[in-house]
């Protein structure tokens, strides 16, 4: 007996051994808008998000970095932040730029805003409780650091906020209360105003990006240090301030291990020429080397198969985004590595970024050095390049809609599926792919498998499948349940079938204010045919709310900058009812800066045109279209009029 036991502690020791050695997931989102459009520019926001991203960076965070982005722009790379935050264990957004409240909410404030009628507000800002809510689902720990506590700029002072024309209330920031395991930092107490300094960089990020690297030290000391230097750069104008609810400890730079160099002996103790040609050997083990890396799958082994074994080897040069780990922890720049631990070197490409890395190694035996440079690419399956789908939070790739899915997508899935058996994402887009060709029942097992693993859109499409009665009867309170729990996971086309379904009270109890709330959160997230409902909402007034033309072109206008035509489609059918619906309503050329790998708009290599089977939907008895429990449908036909072979390149996820 005791020999079992001692046995069963052995077994608890191990599993907790390797828990605790694996590499914690820790990304980091840097935003920093300065050269604002229609109002005077900032001029620290873009030199605080240079230096703080290279504070994350040297802490071992994957960083995202963004610079006067406008809405778009932050659409798109929130998007791939989160498919990154996914199961992480940190997650970080760190503002500088524009930011006020309204009804005791808080809104950043995109570069391109105009903010000139009352709608603005709704689709040309950022709610922070937004991004709070999106990280809450994918992260353990969140943390939010606000440099952005400045006066409401703008001359509109009154603003929709649901069904609601709130007048602004107060400068500065609102507080914010977190979930558990979340702090949120402000550049100064709340109600109050952040200086920008007299240097580069503000006050607050100056101090955060000298403290942030102390080594070992816990987030909340790192943010009392940050207080003291604020208070004191001010002259106590300026008292930064922060919420927490955080019951783990966060450090932000972890001191660095040094090596174990082996111990000399008389084998070592070579003479400088062996030793050269030591150094040389190592270093055409790695130099001019060029790894294609999948993204998305995870770290990645790269199989370097060092041969030398009596050198040292120090990081001279970190990829420029994504991050560089060995099974035990992540590697920050000027990480040194034992020559054992080179073969077990993994990088993870950072989700949306197509250009090739390099890391660069300093290779060292005795006196004797050189330098060597590898090339890392990152490159997309074929699976998600034939089969990813549009404003999937845990995809890779802008997506294809199901009639831009072409036959030779099954065989590529199945092969992804066979070599990532644990990457939910490919089980789904293999769903996807056999739903087109007709295949149903081997569709719905595989994205039934796909939201066992975890996959949220897969969810949301189990929904879809009962609400459409594709292959099965229709479902309505079924689908709700299915859009209801994907929608509570962040998922903006369950956001928008949920909201809709309780919008109207279809197969659920109406709750008109939840409805309309989460339409405008999918909406939030560049949602085409959310901003398109509630465009349709506006103009004609819905379940008490009021009809409210210039609201309407307002999701119309945000529907056309993300080129959508059936957003033009309902243009046409808006009264004229003044010169500002005309100036709205009037196309532009609008200039899209894409982040985003883009390889994956033409056909993937060696799949065939697409060869489309349309599944045949039953129909609702005394209905003459599909049921209308599919809310928004996502990439699928509405009864709304929504044309599933619409382009929507902007809102690719």
């Amino acid at each position: 007996m005791l020999k079992r036991y001692a046995f069963l502690a052995a077994l608890i020791l191990m599993s907790l051994s390797a828990f605790d050695a694996r590499a914690d997931r820790r990304v980091a989102l840097v935003i920093g808008n300065s050269q604002y459009q229609e109002i005077p520019a900032l001029k620290n926001p873009d030199k605080d998000a240079e230096d703080v991203s290279n504070t994350f960076r040297q802490a071992g965070f994957d960083v995202f970095v963004a610079k006067d982005v406008t809405k778009l722009q932050f659409e798109e790379k929130f998007r791939n932040y989160l498919a990154a935050a996914d199961g992480a264990d940190l997650a970080v957004v760190y503002y500088s730029g524009h930011g006020f409240q309204i009804g005791g909410e808080n809104f950043l404030i995109p570069v391109d805003a105009s903010l000139k009628v009352a709608a603005d507000m709704e689709v040309q800002t950022i709610r922070l409780n937004d991004v709070l809510q999106q990280l809450r689902t994918k992260s353990e720990i969140q943390v939010i650091i606000l440099d952005a506590c400045r006066n409401n700029p703008f001359p509109r002072k009154d603003y929709w906020l649901r069904s609601q024309l709130i007048v602004s209330d107060g400068t500065g920031l609102a507080q914010v209360t977190g979930s558990q395991n979340a702090l949120i930092a402000f550049a100064t107490e709340p109600g109050a105003v952040a200086y920008d300094g007299s240097g580069d960089l503000s006050p607050f990020s100056s101090a955060f990006s000298r403290r942030a690297l102390a080594p070992n030290q816990e987030i909340g000391a790192v943010m009392a240090a940050v207080r003291r230097d604020v208070v004191k750069a001010t002259n106590g104008r300026q008292v930064p301030w922060e919420n927490s609810s955080l019951i783990d400890d966060v450090v932000l730079m972890r001191a660095a291990g040094q090596p174990v160099q082996p111990a000399p002996d008389a084998q070592q103790n070579q003479q400088v020429a062996e030793r050269g040609t030591l150094v040389a050997t190592a270093t055409e083990a790695i130099e001019n080397r060029d790894i294609s890396v999948p993204v998305g799958v995870g770290p990645v082994a790269l199989k370097l198969d060092f041969p030398a074994k009596d050198v040292s080897i120090k990081l001279a040069g970190y990829p420029a985004v994504g991050t560089l780990s060995l099974p035990d922890r992540v590697l920050s720049p000027q990480s040194s590595l034992m020559a054992a631990e080179v073969d077990q070197l993994r990088y993870e490409p950072q989700i949306g970024s197509a250009a090739p890395v390099e890391i660069d190694f300093q290779i060292r035996a005795g006196n004797a050095s050189k330098r060597a440079t590898m090339k890392l690419s990152p490159s997309v399956d074929l699976c998600d390049q034939a089969a990813g789908e549009p404003l999937d939070l845990q995809g890779v790739a802008p997506g294809r809609l199901p009639n831009e899915i072409a036959d030779g997508a099954v065989e590529a899935c199945e092969a992804a599926v066979k070599a990532y058996p644990d990457v939910a994402r490919f089980r789904y887009e293999l769903g996807r792919a056999l739903l087109v060709g007709g295949n149903i029942e081997e569709a719905r097992k595989a994205i039934q498998e796909a939201s066992d693993k975890g996959h949220v859109r897969a969810v949301y499409e189990l929904g879809y499948l009962a609400s459409s009665g594709v292959g099965m009867p229709v479902e309505a309170t079924q689908a709700n349940g299915f859009y209801s729990q994907a929608s509570d996971r962040g998922d903006p086309y369950a956001m928008s079938a949920w909201g809709r379904a309780l919008f109207n009270g279809v197969g659920v109890q109406r709750d008109t204010g939840k409805g309309l709330d989460l339409m405008l959160k999918a909406a939030a997230m560049g949602y085409i045919n959310a901003m398109n409902d509630l465009a349709m909402i506006f103009k004609e007034g819905r379940n008490g709310v009021p009809a409210d033309p210039v609201r309407a072109l307002a999701f119309l206008k945000a529907g056309i900058e993300r080129q959508e035509a059936y957003s033009m489609g309902i243009l046409g059918l808006l009264p004229k009812r003044s010169t500002l619906a005309v100036a709205v309503c009037t196309p532009k050329v609008v200039t899209k800066v894409i982040t985003k790998i883009k390889v994956i708009r033409t056909p993937a290599p060696k799949v065939p045109p697409p060869k489309i089977v349309t599944p045949k939907v039953p129909m609702v008895p005394g209905e003459t279209g599909p049921s209308p429990w599919r809310g928004t449908g996502g990439d699928h036909d509405t009864n709304s009029g929504n044309s599933g072979n619409s382009r929507n390149s902007d809102n690719s996820g």
